[in-house]
């Protein structure tokens, strides 16, 4: 690869180097601060030989290179001497207003959530299938036991809200957890019942009310009640002596944050989720099944910002009330359905080989399963007119389905394979109108997208040398299969879980994440250390095999500057498994206000015929978790 070129490409496409005022590289990206980002031109950058991506985030231009991120930015410094110039570190926080920042965090809580949440909802879809079909008989025992089992993660959520709360906000665990159970006690819950109906107001102390509220199913109180518990328990901290700390600082954390919750925090976050829900829905009943039209139309924007999950509040409500959600879930279905026939159109038309293979499987995960991603970032976004063809297939889609009031029972992803949350008891003509209007979208969206048509891609020239090589390098199955073991104590999840599409989009490979609960990093095989980034933050190794791994601790870590990392091992060093390679410190690092989560990647992913992931769940060091074929 000719890194000089691509640096001078890079260099030109940014603006020149009179636009750089300084420029750090991380283990896959170079990271630019730039005096004007309005100047670049984010598609050529993008089109340039050895670029995977581009990212702005915290104040960055970051250029996504992969593994040969080293060699670009030597070049680079050639051209520019950028070492030379003041390495001025981006802001951790940027300039938003509070209902921004407050729908960005509800969003990042709720996104660990929903799996359970989705697995409750299917259940009591099927308390609303199985019944109609003549399988299971409402008044059984076993009715009522699958109604326990559909509704408990929904009138409990308070609990899984708190936990994934108190990661987002690096509080503990169990105090966040002990304050959702508090309020969803029984005895409290009967007493602020009685009261309510006897127009009595309880008093906590003799004389500071306690509003009345129901927490059931609620999901702000609780993140604005943990949100505190944070700043409760570092006041706690610093006044507890040493040796009363095992014992006094547990107690008054709790005698603190408790009536903070149940008194202020608690009522107002009610207060607050039932004044959005109420703007959302009286633009709903203003506009009727038009606003659902609209509501799909803007959607994918919407994604875009990463504000999709803080609907979800929102649609819980509604399902916790009257038992469906009839606005939100069918803008959502059509957006998604929208996205994959734009996608299909896009390969159906291109003459590009290879993105037309993207478009295609791209289209197969937005229609069949719901999964967008790919389509929206990668092909509607990505060629800009395509997007237009996929809203105007959403608005009439969500027309359709509004004017004949379709209802969603559950909150699964939308997708083709779970229109049966879209069936109503009762009313049997439920399923085709779900069916007619995913139809709908789909062949309004790709028409529209055939008629609008769109700019080909068209990949820069490659030397005939080059294209030789990658031919030759085909992947091809092994006669043996590898396996790769944990690096961590933690628990795994998938990459798309990740919150940075550097990762969760595969850009670098595929692999898996971990959410460490040891600040240790071990040796998962035998081999080589091939670099050990100077941060201490990220590790890239080869085993004995030619098996490339990239182990990055934290998102955006490279900004702490090695702060909270401590290297047992430098680059070019032979390992022995389970050796430790790395120590960090996890409470030091989420109070800087980053995430912990590591990814664990398979730098030469295409090298290989498939990478599976083994586990998703609690993992141990050295515990297999990814085998390669």
């Amino acid at each position: 690869m000719d890194y000089q070129s691509i640096a001078k490409k890079i260099l030109e496409r940014v603006g020149g180097k009179e636009n750089v005022v300084s420029l750090i590289h991380c283990m896959t990206r170079l990271r630019f601060t730039l005096k004007d980002e309005s100047v670049v031109d984010d598609e050529l950058v993008k089109k340039t030989k050895g670029v995977m991506g581009v990212m702005k985030k915290a104040g960055q231009y970051q250029i996504i290179i992969g593994n040969d991120v080293a060699n670009v930015y030597n070049e680079l410094q050639k051209l520019g001497n950028f070492s030379n110039q003041k390495v001025t570190q981006p802001q951790k926080k940027e300039n938003r207003n509070i209902l921004s920042m407050l729908m960005d965090t509800i969003s990042g809580i709720m996104t660990p959530v929903i799996p359970a949440l989705i697995g409750a909802a299917m259940m009591k879809v099927l308390l609303t299938v199985l019944p109609m079909l003549g399988v299971l008989d409402t008044s059984g025992q076993t009715y009522q036991i699958l109604n326990v089992i559909g509704d408990g993660a929904f009138f409990f959520m308070p609990v899984l809200i708190a936990i994934s709360a108190s990661q987002k906000f690096g509080t503990n665990m169990y105090y966040a957890a002990s304050l959702a159970l508090i309020i969803l006690h029984p005895n409290f819950i009967s007493f602020m019942d009685t009261a309510h109906n006897a127009n009595e107001t309880v008093k906590f102390l003799g004389f500071l009310p306690v509003t009345y509220a129901s927490y059931s199913y609620s999901v702000i109180p609780i993140i604005l009640s943990v949100w505190a518990l944070r700043y409760v328990e570092r006041l706690v901290d610093k006044i507890t002596p040493v040796v009363t700390k095992n014992f006094l600082k547990p107690m008054l954390v709790m005698l603190i944050a408790a009536p903070i919750a149940i008194i202020v925090l608690g009522p107002l976050g009610a207060i607050f989720g039932n004044v959005l829900s109420d703007i959302v829905y009286f633009i709903h009943d203003k506009l009727g099944f038009i606003a659902i039209g609209l509501v799909a139309g803007i959607y994918p924007f919407v994604v875009v910002a990463g504000m999709h999950h803080a609907f979800t509040p929102i649609k819980l409500g509604m399902l916790a009330t009257i038992g469906y959600e009839n606005f939100i879930c069918i803008g959502e279905l059509c957006s998604n359905m929208a996205q994959g026939a734009a996608a299909l159109a896009v390969s159906i038309r291109s003459k590009n080989k290879d993105f037309k293979q993207i478009a295609g499987s791209s289209a197969f995960s937005a229609l069949l399963a719901g999964i967008t991603e790919p389509a929206l970032y990668g092909v509607t976004l990505r060629l800009k007119k395509p997007m237009l063809g996929a809203c105007i297939g959403a608005v009439a889609g969500g027309l359709f389905g509004g004017f004949f009031q379709m209802k969603c029972f559950g909150i699964a992803t939308p997708a083709t394979i779970t229109i049966v949350q879209y069936v109503e008891e009762g009313r049997p003509e439920s399923l085709l109108i779900a069916a007619l209007t995913i139809l709908l979208t789909v062949v309004v969206a790709f028409i529209a997208t055939m008629f609008i048509g769109f700019e080909d891609v068209v990949d820069e020239d490659e030397d005939i040398e080059e294209i030789t090589v990658e031919e030759n390098n085909a992947p091809v199955a092994l006669d043996k299969e590898i396996t790769i073991d944990s690096p961590l104590n933690g628990k795994a999840i998938e990459l798309s879980k990740v919150n940075d599409s550097t990762f969760s989009n595969e850009i670098l490979g595929k692999g898996v994440a971990i959410i460490p609960e040891e600040g240790v990093v071990y040796a998962p095989f035998d081999g080589k250390i091939d670099v050990f980034f100077q941060t201490g933050h990220a590790i890239g190794l080869v085993n004995n095999e030619g098996t490339e791994v990239l182990i990055h601790v934290g998102i955006d870590t490279v900004n702490l500057n090695g702060e909270f990392f401590h290297p047992q091992k430098q680059s070019g060093d032979e390992i022995k498994k389970g050796e430790v390679l790395l120590k960090f410190d996890i409470d030091k690092i989420k109070e800087a206000g980053y995430d912990i989560v590591t990814p664990v990647i398979i730098s030469n992913t295409a090298d290989y015929a498939d990478v599976t992931v083994v586990s998703q769940d609690n993992v141990s060091k050295l515990q297999p978790i990814l085998f390669i074929r």
